[in-house]
């Protein structure tokens, strides 16, 4: 029987303390016409969920809560329950499509049923449709959490790999490979607790009301390859770049000094051995690093991500993260639960934005003979991190998308036509020699 790890349950756990947190992750696949009935998708998932075992179970407490809620088999299955349909709102533009998404996004999950569901959104301008997909955080990561491709999509094309970034830190068998992981590991979590210093007032940090807005912007991959090998960049890089300009600008348009110390940004970093793409649970680990948005030029930007990013790789940072996690798991799930619930009842004032980057299909897809056109990702927010940002590729084209608190961050959009710009501005101020 398999059980969630203690991080599996840290999602639920800040849920069950904060009221306004919705743990769902998910995608929206834009489609070319014409959409087909809600029945037809209901078939096709009928006929190939079995391809992905967990999403045909459900979460079950223990009956003594000595040990972490477990998987089993929900008999009584109903896709009607899983699989629905809704009208965008008329005309169907991009307003109206995010502002569905964001509702939908902030609907919790029935705890009783399977942690997914499927809503067809029809009356996209062009005689389009879309999908829009929700996995709960506590079934999946980001990578994992694109299973539910593999039964909506005709054709799939294997997302990338991630890079090994985090290796499993498991001890050397002699004693000189012991002593080298112990000082990794050492290393990576002095690291992590001189990140946790409080934030600058001046960041984006507080409370949240519940309900959230989305906006996301397209960029090509291609065109940055010449710029990322001219600078000895990543493609990761460019992404957190692209995020600490677009921040910079909001910044400065709420009248706040970008201050050095304001931003610190969650960078979840896979832990996944090759091949495990598609196994369900939560293989993450972490970073946490400064933005730099007290950096105006945008090159200049660029190149202290690189150097920030580089550092906290070489400071061990996501081996830390994963040596604790495993430490975690020796802990009777009691304390465990005691100690998750009373961490997110304290107000977290180190983190405050999420930036994560999911590698996606890299070959076109398709639903019931219906191209996909866009990939749309959304990333929850909780524990008074009232923006987030999770990057999606797709073929040839990144999609940034950005969750955030409706209360506090009205300027979404305005938001993601800055992230866009200061993509760009890295590719025209770059001169690349033929």
């Amino acid at each position: 029987m398999d059980r969630l790890s203690p991080l599996s349950y840290a999602f639920l756990a800040a849920e069950d303390v904060d009221p306004a947190a919705c743990l769902v992750i998910g995608s929206m696949a834009v489609l070319d016409g014409p959409a087909p009935p809600v029945e037809a998708v209901r078939d096709l998932v009928a006929s190939r969920l079995d391809s992905v075992p967990r999403y045909r179970q459900r979460l079950v407490p223990d009956r003594f809560g000595l040990r972490a809620p477990a998987w089993q088999d929900a008999p009584d299955l109903d896709l009607a329950e899983h699989v629905q349909a809704v009208g965008v709102p008329a005309p169907g533009g991009r307003r109206e499509v995010a502002a569905l998404m964001a509702d939908m996004m902030a609907r919790r999950m029935d705890r009783s049923r399977p942690l997914w569901d499927l809503t067809v959104c029809q009356g996209l301008p062009d005689g389009r449709w879309g999908v829009l997909m929700r996995v709960h955080h506590a079934l999946a990561d980001g990578i994992s959490g694109t299973g539910l491709y593999r039964v909506v999509f005709d054709s799939e094309a294997a997302p990338e790999e991630p890079p090994p970034a985090a290796p499993r830190a498991a001890p050397g068998v002699s004693p000189q490979g012991l002593l080298r992981t112990a000082t990794a590991t050492a290393r990576g979590a002095i690291a992590l607790g001189g990140a946790m210093w409080p934030l600058s007032r001046s960041g984006l940090l507080g409370p949240l009301d519940g309900a959230r807005n989305y906006a996301w912007v397209e960029v090509d991959i291609s065109s940055s390859a010449p710029v990322r090998h001219h600078l000895g960049v990543s493609l990761n890089d460019l992404v957190l770049a692209a995020v600490a300009g677009g921040l910079r600008e909001l910044l400065l348009e709420r009248g706040r000094q970008p201050n050095p110390h304001a931003l610190r940004s969650l960078l979840p970093v896979s832990s996944r051995a090759p091949g495990t793409s598609g196994s369900p649970d939560n293989q993450v680990t972490l970073m946490l690093s400064m933005l730099p948005v007290e950096v105006a030029d945008p090159v200049e930007r660029v190149m202290t991500v690189h150097e920030r990013v580089l550092a906290l790789r070489r400071a061990h940072e996501p081996e830390a993260g994963v040596v604790m996690q495993n430490l975690a798991g020796l802990v009777p799930f009691p304390l465990v639960r005691l100690a998750l619930r009373t961490t997110f009842r304290y107000h977290q004032q180190q983190i405050s934005t999420v930036t994560t980057n999911v590698p996606g299909p890299r070959s076109p897809l398709t639903c019931l003979g219906r191209p996909v056109r866009q990939l749309l990702p959304v990333v929850p927010i909780a524990e008074r991190v009232q923006l987030g940002f999770v990057v999606l590729s797709y073929v040839d084209r990144l999609t940034f998308g950005i969750t955030a608190d409706a209360g506090s961050s009205p300027d979404v959009e305005a938001l993601a036509d800055h992230v866009g710009a200061s993509w760009h501005a890295v590719l025209e101020a770059v001169s690349v020699p033929d």
